[in-house]
């Protein structure tokens, strides 16, 4: 279980309060926008007019305090007040353990203006003025399948820093489509008719890393028989997009830093550095914060990504998406559009996709290949099956037929069929057997 103290601090403490320069006053209501990050949760809103105050935390009851709750494991009890002055928007950190934040820097207390986010434990608090609560713009992104809440989270959050130049570091879990994430950002910029150039960390031999990033010229090494521009110079005017980038070497990393603090890289081989105006993204499913503390990764490098850093939802978080995520699949592979019958979706609903979408466009796919026409819920459920149980494969009718034999008992049936409690249930579920959710 997790609790405060272990929650990783990696930016400097600061007792003074910090002031933001402020003008005009907010006469207004206030709006705080209470976002824990966790996708498949709507941000609360929490409305502070002139003269009010409230104490967020994680416990919701006070005697004589007006407060609200944050389900968030890192947040105190009482962790900060939060007052309207009329001028300016007062924080004040109540002694929590992981404390209040402000532009990475935690504080004692901090004076903010309208659109300025603080942070406390995980949880961003956005000061939104108006008097109604803020609501997510509805667009989808170009190349992004979805319309669900946290693809529309998303969806704001790339458009928020699309127009900077800035780095920005993308992170959630693998085959959640970070790669496409990257390219709205492109799409969404100023930057959207220069170059979009992808490159694999993890696919570059360590040997190979610098000239990749930086070019190379003629001779400078064994098998260099022509200059190189390397993904920076061909990246010119536009974005450089960096998977993987936990696989980069220290010493790229070092280089990696100076190239984009100072805009300038040295291909291998040169002694002049050449100029260049790119927009990186990097992203990851590795742990940074822990790389850096095992001092695999650069804090300077760290510190200078996670600037504008986008969490990009797991397919779990957002099954809203999963029946026009499984259309469009099928629709761009080989097979073409199929119909998925409603049992099918109501499958595929059910599975906790570890894979993400990469998986998904797995299933559906084999699912499709068994079906001659519509894809039904059975086709599903023996992808699934076959996927989750290597060792020994059972049917969907099959698996139906014993859990009924086995008087409707769930634990029953599992042992009979020799499989986990945990993928008779799934099998089930995927048929419809709504019993069997226990």
């Amino acid at each position: 279980m997790h609790n405060e103290s272990q929650v990783l601090d990696l930016s400097p403490r600061r007792d003074a309060t910090l002031e933001l320069p402020f003008d005009p006053p907010i006469p207004g209501p206030i709006w705080l926008r209470i976002d824990t990050g966790v996708y498949g949760v709507r941000p609360t809103g929490v409305m502070l007019r002139p003269g009010d105050e409230i104490v967020l935390g994680s416990r919701g009851r006070g005697v004589g305090e007006r407060r609200a709750a944050i389900d968030d494991v890192t947040v105190s009890a009482r962790h900060c007040r939060v007052r309207h002055s009329g001028h300016a928007i007062e924080v004040i950190d109540l002694g929590s353990r992981n404390g209040v934040r402000v532009g990475g820097v935690r504080v004692a207390s901090a004076l903010l203006v309208a659109g300025s986010v603080f942070q406390i434990g995980h949880t961003k608090i956005r000061l939104d003025p108006g008097d109604r609560p803020p609501t997510p713009d509805p667009r989808p992104l170009s190349g992004l399948i979805g319309g669900s809440l946290p693809m529309q989270h998303l969806a704001a959050s790339v458009r928020r820093i699309a127009g900077l130049r800035l780095p920005a570091l993308l992170r959630g879990e693998s085959g959640t489509g970070k790669d496409l994430v990257a390219r709205a950002i492109h799409d969404e910029s100023p930057r959207a008719t220069g170059p979009f150039v992808a490159l694999n960390a993890a696919a570059i031999s360590r040997e190979l890393a610098e000239s990749e990033l930086f070019g190379h010229q003629r001779g400078a090494f064994t098998g260099a028989v022509r200059d190189r521009r390397g993904a920076f110079r061909e990246a010119q005017g536009g974005t450089l997009f960096l998977d993987e980038i936990g696989s980069v070497s220290l010493d790229v990393q070092a280089k990696l830093l100076r190239a984009v603090e100072e805009g300038m890289v040295r291909p291998l081989g040169s002694e002049a550095s050449q100029p260049v105006d790119v927009r990186l993204i990097a992203a990851t499913c590795e742990p940074l914060e822990t790389m850096v503390l095992d001092r695999r990764f650069r804090p300077d490098l760290y510190e200078r990504l996670a600037v504008c850093v986008i969490h990009v939802p797991a397919l779990r978080d957002r099954t809203d998406d999963i029946s026009a995520l499984a259309r469009h699949l099928l629709c761009v592979s080989e097979l073409g559009a199929r119909d998925l019958s409603p049992g099918a979706i109501a499958a595929l609903r059910c599975h906790r996709w570890p894979g993400n979408v990469r998986e998904l466009r797995n299933v559906v796919v084999q699912a499709a290949v068994r079906a001659r026409g519509r894809v039904e819920a059975e086709h599903v459920a023996e992808v699934l099956v076959e996927r989750t149980t290597p060792k020994r494969r059972v049917h969907a009718e099959e698996a139906l037929r014993i859990f009924e034999e086995s008087g409707r008992n769930i634990s029953a049936a599992a042992r009979r069929a020799d499989l986990p409690r945990t993928t008779m249930r799934d099998i089930l579920r995927s048929l419809g057997v709504r019993s069997a959710m226990g």
